[in-house]
């Protein structure tokens, strides 16, 4: 038989007196409530509920069950259980939550499917980045209330990926494969002291977006353009067949590599008035579409429906 008294080991808070249940990770103690447990996580309900063989159940001196988490840190058991009985970045949610609790609140809220926890992270995390094209932009990074990101986001890519929030990594992969050189999506990169490093699925995507980022510009600019080569010709004969004496010409111009870049308005001049509104209406359906085939860039889903079915949820 196996008896065990935590009175020796440390204890870390929370640590309630009136508690009846103590958790163990890596040698450190938390003394909480079973209950509470229970009603926020199913797998923690389906550990405490399961009756232990006679002689095996580990207690305290007071006769407390224990329960070894033996492969979750200390530091981290204690922000999920700080979240959950003190409400801390939840309940009392600051504005700006450290990248690092983000972490670790969407792994051990996923492993132990506590849904408040992992719904809460959830929200934050996508509010980075859009999931819808914007009418004004391309897809952008936008700093919502995670704090201290690394600059490519790559720990918010891997832990993304690693958790199942797959909405998130179509856009978020576009931009990091649009924005970070080779060498740093190869060999990941030191900022602040911590290095930083692409899990190998995330650094395939993000090297093949590179590849097919000019691809993509072409098709989304197929509906205005003719192209040659890496030049591009605007949709001139349409606009001299249909209007005599109409003043556009064939202008040629260098092919954007950004199928998410907006109307030039210089282009303007090139057209006659009915013209420059019906390619402003292709230019934008162009737009569309290559943000419609995001996920299928990436490897991620035939469409966006796919990629939320797909995505984790409770």
């Amino acid at each position: 038989m196996v008896y065990e008294t935590e009175d020796s080991k440390e204890h870390l808070n929370p640590w309630f007196d009136d508690g009846n249940v103590i958790l163990v990770a890596e040698g450190k103690c938390f003394k909480v409530y079973q209950g509470m447990l229970s009603v926020h996580s199913p797998i923690f309900r389906d550990m405490l509920s399961c009756p232990q063989p006679v002689g095996q159940e580990e207690m305290d001196g007071e006769g407390c069950p224990v329960v070894h988490l033996r492969h979750d840190s200390a530091s981290e058991v204690q922000q999920v259980l700080r979240a959950l009985f003190y409400g801390e970045y939840i309940t009392l949610s600051p504005r700006l939550m450290p990248m690092s609790v983000a972490t670790t609140l969407l792994r051990l809220g996923k492993k132990y499917e506590i849904k408040p926890l992992f719904n809460h992270v959830s929200a934050r995390v996508k509010a980075c980045y859009h999931s819808e094209l914007p009418s004004d932009s391309g897809p952008l990074r936008f700093e919502g209330t995670i704090s201290e990101r690394d600059p490519h986001d790559f720990q918010l890519l891997n832990i993304a990926r690693e958790v199942g929030l797959l909405s998130v990594l179509p856009i978020a992969l576009y931009v990091c494969a649009s924005s970070t050189e080779i060498k740093k999506l190869l060999d990941g990169y030191e900022w602040e002291g911590v290095h930083y490093s692409l899990s190998p699925i995330n650094q395939r995507a993000c090297i093949i977006g590179r590849d097919h980022r000019s691809a993509l510009a072409k098709r989304a600019f197929a509906q205005i353009c003719e192209t040659q080569g890496d030049r591009y010709f605007v949709g001139n004969t349409a606009c001299k067949k249909s209007f005599e004496g109409c003043p556009a010409q064939c202008c040629p111009t260098s092919l954007p590599t950004d199928p998410f870049a907006l109307w030039d308005t210089h282009w303007d001049s090139r057209f006659c008035g009915r013209c420059v509104t019906t390619f402003k209406f292709r230019y934008d359906k162009g737009r569309k579409d290559a943000f419609l085939s995001l996920p299928s860039m990436f490897d991620l889903g035939l469409n966006w429906d796919e990629v939320r079915k797909d995505e984790t949820s409770f």
